[in-house]
């Protein structure tokens, strides 16, 4: 089963915000006790928040690896996209607290990528608590934050490179939306 069994959901970039929570309660129940008592200023939080990090990296590279195929391509970069959104929900943001208007880029494609994973990066970069210090480093909340609503701004060029709105993006993740829903009620 994939996105090419199921015919697009119009749904807004709001209500994706909403389901993709949905579907990641429904994957794993137990993230619902994290996503409530997520602080960004603890180490096993900043320890899930950097494995996200990773998540959306894995996803960008497996869509760069078979970039010549394009449906696979756009498919990769939905699976990293629902990530990123997850994410932010874990961080207690909501498609309020990003950027409505982004400021578009002419660079080829793997460096659109590329920038994601950097930006990815230098944010998670931020996090410097670890498991065998004995004090703990509050997150400079002002860099942290600016850097997190990077990621959303090079996420989105990559879409807009591609020649796709912001209707055509919540085409394909409703597509692939549709694809875990099957996979969660067959036990895929």
């Amino acid at each position: 089963m994939n996105i090419e069994d199921f015919k697009p959901i119009r749904y807004s970039l709001g209500t994706i915000f909403e389901k993709q929570k949905e579907i990641k309660f429904l994957y794993e129940p137990e993230a619902k006790d994290i996503f409530a008592h997520f602080d960004i200023d603890t180490y096993e939080d900043q320890e899930i928040f950097k494995r996200y990090c990773w998540r959306i990296t894995e996803e960008l590279m497996e869509a760069l690896e078979d970039r010549k195929n394009e449906n696979h391509f756009r498919e990769e970069l939905i699976d990293g996209f629902n990530f990123l959104i997850e994410l932010y929900l874990l961080y207690g943001w909501n498609l309020k607290d990003l950027p409505q208007s982004i400021q578009l880029t002419t660079d080829p494609i793997d460096e659109k990528v590329l920038k994601v994973v950097y930006q990815l990066g230098i944010t998670a970069n931020l996090l410097k608590n670890r498991q065998w210090r004995r004090s703990q480093y509050l997150v400079d909340l002002y860099i942290f934050e600016d850097r997190f609503r990077k990621i959303w701004e090079a996420y989105l060029n990559i879409f807009y490179h591609l020649g796709m709105s912001i209707d055509e993006v919540c085409g394909l993740w409703s597509l692939k939306y549709q694809v875990n829903l099957f996979r969660i009620n067959s036990n895929y």
